[in-house]
């Protein structure tokens, strides 16, 4: 199996689906945290700026950005990431800033990555040009444009050159989109119909509402959002004010994926994980409760998305998120308060999963996860004490059993 690169595990780490509240991200070795140095690294010269821009051209100074970009990852320094980032685009600048900074506090600090290197180029509308990268096996997609003094830096284009706004209706949903990405409207729709279709076979139920999917080319559309956020499910007043708002390929905010899959494989996830909060919100919150780790787990669950490397490499490093925090504290690390953690929101949904896996496969599936919620319910208190009468009551096991038991599920499947 191919090692995984720890820029996918950056990947992991930063982007994470949000429920309800979207305004709240090489092989290498392990290395110390580093701060920036006190003065600024020097910046390769730029490349002049050509009277032709050939593809050959405009691939050898985005590489000269990218290998930027990387060594400003790798020596914890802003100022460098700063100098490849378009700094007139301000929402696209706090995309890419609140990013850096959420790895660089994360517990894989330190950590070096290896070279991104240019496959191709291709020139979109408005003097973007848009480059397919590899790194390590894995590709993304991201747009750059050229400064007067020759230096090609990542950027995005407004909201308002974007194009026209497109509405696609069907029985479900309506689809709002933008010119932009009119090459992948109508597969983003199919995906959408597919998705909803996986919840309700799994879930067993069916909600019947409409519902609203946002399709994000940039970061800087408003509302606002949470740049650490790859797609986020909003409850609407009425059901038909439900949304689902989702960054689009071939963008910053959208990532990595495995060319061989395609970015399809990972969009459908994202869309499945979304539809799973519709889905329960719909038909079954009525019935039962589930914390935010059971929330996000059972999305992680039903669209089959464990995020095994940045998981596994939390359990060999000894950095398993516990559910509950043995230090307590005012504000716990764990996963009982995952919404509130200070590093590694995005590695929690992994753990999430994890916790929805061990009880679906031990404890009867999808029922025993169902009977659990039903306690859950049903039980007051906090901590440890509520979830050691939680467990009782739904599976006759204490929390430290259900704990013991689920550490060594991961080491055994990670």
């Amino acid at each position: 199996m191919r090692k995984a690169s720890w820029l996918i595990i950056l990947l992991s780490l930063v982007l994470v689906a949000c429920t309800d509240q979207p305004a709240q991200v090489p092989t290498a070795t392990e290395a110390a945290p580093t701060t920036a140095p006190a003065t600024r690294v020097p910046v390769s010269e730029p490349t002049p700026v050509a009277t032709e821009l050939t593809p050959e051209v405009v691939a050898a100074g985005i590489q000269q950005a990218l290998d930027s970009y990387i060594e400003a990852y790798n020596i914890n320094n802003i100022e460098l990431l700063r100098s490849v980032v378009d700094q007139t685009n301000a929402p696209f600048r706090r995309l890419v800033e609140e990013r850096f900074n959420t790895f660089q506090e994360s517990s894989f600090a330190g950590s070096r990555f290896g070279r991104m290197r240019v496959l191709e180029v291709k020139p979109r509308d408005h003097g973007f040009w848009q480059a397919a990268i590899d790194d390590g096996g894995y590709r993304r997609d991201i747009l750059f444009r050229q400064l007067e003094d020759g230096r090609w830096v990542m950027s995005e284009p407004t909201e308002e050159q974007l194009g026209e706004k497109i509405r696609i209706e069907n029985e479900y949903f309506t689809l709002n989109t933008y010119e932009w990405t009119a090459e992948v409207n109508t597969i983003i729709e199919d995906m959408v119909v597919r998705a909803r279709q996986q919840v309700i076979d799994t879930l067993g139920r069916t909600p019947e509402n409409k519902f609203n999917v946002y399709l994000r080319p940039i970061f800087g559309i408003t509302p606002p959002v949470n740049p650490n956020s790859l797609a986020w499910y909003s409850a609407g007043s009425r059901p038909r004010n439900d949304r689902i708002d989702i960054f689009a390929p071939f963008s910053y905010a959208f990532g990595f994926y495995d060319p061989n899959a395609g970015w399809e494989a990972d969009l459908y996830s994202t869309i499945v994980h979304e539809l799973t909060h519709w889905a329960y919100t719909r038909a079954f919150a009525q019935e039962y409760r589930i914390t935010d780790w059971m929330s996000e787990g059972l999305a992680e669950y039903v669209s089959n998305n464990p995020r095994r490397n940045a998981v596994s490499a939390a359990v060999r490093m000894g950095r398993i998120i516990p559910l509950i925090d043995p230090n307590g504290g005012v504000r716990p690390q764990d996963m009982d308060h995952m919404t509130t953690l200070e590093v590694d929101r995005g590695l929690a949904y992994g753990f999430a999963y994890s916790l929805v896996a061990y009880i679906v496969e031990t404890q009867g599936g999808l029922d025993g996860f169902w009977r659990f919620a039903a306690a859950v319910r049903d039980t007051p208190g906090t901590g440890i004490e509520f979830y050691d009468k939680a467990l009782q009551k739904a599976f006759g096991i204490t929390y430290e059993e259900f704990d013991a038991g689920w550490r060594q599920w991961l080491q055994e499947n990670y």
